[in-house]
Formats: structure tokens, C-alpha cells, sequence
């Protein structure tokens, strides 16, 4: 059992920083359109009140295709909601970081020998059910964002601590000094 437990966690683990990184790419993609249209827009507006004093085709070149730029990054806000789908895969991550602690759990239990066999396989059923309805809703996530959970994983270790950083955040009390396991 304890090997398929150690799976789902590695699973979860690998699925969550996935979500989290769709995350960032909508946001990062949201705060570059926002900015994009915001300097199009002013730039546009700017552009046709130099009209009013001056008659230069290339400011009503400049001014039309940076209405365009305006109009595109509008459309697409309209068609792509990037606030909700951020919303979205950050809210799976927050489902998904419940689940890895319960699996972590569970593992710890298995090594603690402090549960029943039949009861670790009750717990560990329901939070697969719980991880299958969590999937179920998941939204889609890019190769790019696979692509960045498997740099900050591998490469970065985003997801380990050394002791040091550990007792870092604990109280006096907690520090585990010489004691690593």
C-alpha cells in the first residue's frame, strides 16, 4: 500500500506545481495584454488629438494600427477570460496542496505504525475520491506550464527544504538539531 500512496504523492506533487504555473503564465500573460492595451489605448488617444493640430498621415498610420492593437487586446479579454482561468488553476492548486498533505499523512502513518491496515486503506480510498472529483473540474494546463513544473521540481527543488530552512521558521522548541532523519 505504501508504494501506491507514495505514487498518488508524487503524482499530486507533480500536479499541483503544474496548476500553480498555469497560474503564473495567465497572470504574467493578463499583466502584459493589460499594460499593452493601456499604452495602445493613450497612444491612440494621443494620436488622434495631434490630428486636431497637425494633418501627418504617418500619426493617422500609428494611431490606426494601434486602435487595432486596442480593439485585438480587447477581443481577446472578451474571449479569453485570463482572471478567471487564473483563478481557476490557483484554486485546484490550494484542492490539490489538501490532498498531497493528506497523502503525506497517510505515508506518515504508515511508517508510524499507528493505524490499522484496513483503516489507512479507508483513508487512503477517500482521498482518492476526493483527488478524482478535484481532476474531474481541473482545467486544462499548457505544455509550457509542465515544462516549468518540471524546472522548479527538478532543477529548483521548489518542493524540498534543508533542515536549516526548516528550523528556520520553528520556534526555539521545535529545532531539531542533530536530528535529522
Amino acid at each position: 500500500m505504501e508504494t501506491s500512496v507514495r505514487r498518488s504523492y508524487a503524482s499530486v506533487v507533480w500536479s499541483h506545481k503544474i496548476q500553480e504555473k498555469q497560474c503564473d503564465i495567465y497572470t504574467k500573460q493578463y499583466r502584459y495584454l493589460e499594460t499593452l492595451n493601456i499604452i495602445a489605448a493613450s497612444t491612440t488617444s494621443v494620436g488622434i488629438l495631434s490630428l486636431i493640430f497637425t494633418n501627418q498621415f504617418w500619426i493617422k498610420i500609428i494611431s490606426a494600427i494601434l486602435s487595432f492593437v486596442t480593439i485585438f487586446v480587447s477581443a481577446y479579454f472578451k474571449s479569453f477570460d485570463l482572471h478567471q482561468m487564473t483563478l481557476s488553476n490557483k484554486t485546484t492548486a490550494n484542492k490539490l496542496l489538501c490532498i498531497r498533505d493528506q497523502l503525506y499523512l497517510i505515508i506518515l502513518k504508515i511508517h508510524m505504525e499507528c493505524d490499522s491496515a484496513d483503516d489507512l486503506l479507508i483513508q487512503y480510498e477517500k482521498t482518492l475520491e476526493e483527488l478524482d472529483k478535484i481532476y474531474q473540474s481541473a482545467p486544462n494546463t499548457t505544455d509550457k506550464a509542465v515544462k516549468l513544473a518540471r524546472k522548479a521540481l527538478n532543477v529548483s527543488k521548489d518542493n524540498t527544504f534543508t533542515e536549516d530552512e526548516i528550523n528556520a521558521f520553528l520556534p526555539d522548541e521545535l529545532i531539531m538539531e542533530g536530528k535529522y532523519e
